[in-house]
């Protein structure tokens, strides 16, 4: 049994959550990813480690498909989300444009102590670059599902979270109540969710969004006739295929 819930969040700051950094042109992606949203959304609260702060070099050797249950216990605290996409009206992704995206120019020389970055930096060298950021007041739409449906009714209007590279401030501006999903069977049309790059070839047809090392986001038809979790959301239906279900570290049947 598994419930599923929409969670609508509005940025209230400029929002950066960087996908390229060109020298310093810090270049940031109009989505944030499901495991962002998990460490966000529950506080962090089942981080597995004493030490707040992440090791870099044990990190890297994490594996590629399984690296954020590495570090977050999510079957102590069983929900999980698909990507958060700042969309329009339509509820299609927003597009980097005037009035969504704007940049930032900021140039600092640090006279006190010899690094803004890091120890061995000189006191004449400068810091700068451009930032872009999504504009405050936009609207993240994102689906919480859970076995748990108490864990899907702890969300509440005006809740606010931090996102993002700075910390941005996100407040709950929406929420549809929790639904519990249908097994069926057929074909499938899947919404944006987040895949290791190989299971694009699970799909007939798809869009994507985004793509890196780790991760694909991807919408499309599933191929052949698969098993999946249909929700009949006010913000329409959403689709979980069991070959993305079977990914999530808590029981979903």
């Amino acid at each position: 049994m598994l419930y599923a819930t929409s969670l609508w969040l509005r940025n209230c700051g400029r929002f950066t959550h960087v996908s390229s950094d060109f020298g310093a042109q810090y270049h940031t992606h109009t989505f944030v990813t499901s495991e962002a949203l998990y460490a966000a959304l529950t506080r962090g609260v089942t981080w597995k480690h004493e030490d707040r702060l992440v090791d870099l070099n044990t990190d890297a050797l994490k594996s590629t498909t399984n690296y954020f249950f590495c570090d977050y216990d999510v079957a102590a605290k069983p929900i999980w989300f698909t990507p958060g996409l700042f969309v329009d009206e339509t509820l299609n992704p927003l597009p980097k444009q005037g009035g969504v995206v704007d940049s930032n120019d900021f140039n600092v020389i640090d006279e006190d102590y010899p690094g803004t970055g890091g120890v061995g930096r000189k006191y004449y060298c400068p810091t700068y670059g451009r930032i872009e950021s999504v504009l405050p007041g936009h609207q993240m739409l994102t689906y919480a599902f859970s076995p748990s449906r108490e864990e899907l009714e702890a969300f509440s209007l005006r809740q606010t979270f931090m996102l993002g590279k700075k910390r941005t401030m996100f407040q709950v501006v929406g929420k549809s109540e929790a639904i519990e999903g249908k097994w069926k069977q057929g074909e499938c049309n899947v919404g944006w969710l987040e895949y290791p790059a190989q299971y694009s070839s699970r799909f007939s047809s798809f869009e994507i969004l985004a793509a890196t090392m780790r991760y694909v986001i991807l919408r499309g038809t599933a191929r052949n006739a698969v098993e999946y979790l249909e929700f009949s959301l006010p913000d329409g239906d959403l689709c979980l295929p069991d070959f993305y279900l079977e990914r999530i570290p808590f029981d979903t049947n």
